[in-house]
């Protein structure tokens, strides 16, 4: 399940309003305290990514990602407005939240 708060709902309409070829992607990426991060891209759709709605919008989900996304907010980071950050709800996280642990 995907959760978007309103500001983060209203910056991605308005970044695929001048994208049109564009979709939002999530990816895994190593990184943060935590160790892993799913991260918002502006991309091109892969083929063998997962297609899943939320709030009318579609987003293209990695295949490395797929099994981290069951429990995610999408929100803004800054007072700004610019930057756009996931957050993973049901896995162990580093104390500010931006990374999470993946147990083998």
């Amino acid at each position: 399940m995907i959760t978007i708060t309103n500001d983060a709902l209203n910056k991605i309409k308005m970044v695929l309003s001048s994208n049109v070829n564009k979709v939002p992607r999530i990816v895994l990426k190593a990184g943060g305290c935590a160790g892993h991060m799913l991260i918002l891209t502006l991309d091109q759709q892969q083929a063998n990514d997962l297609l899943v709605e939320s709030n009318g919008i579609v987003f293209a989900i990695a295949s490395n990602a797929e099994k981290y996304v069951d429990s995610i907010t999408i929100y803004l980071k800054d007072n700004l407005g610019t930057n756009i950050a996931v957050k993973q709800n049901n896995r162990p996280t580093c104390r500010c939240g931006k990374s999470f642990r993946i147990n083998i």
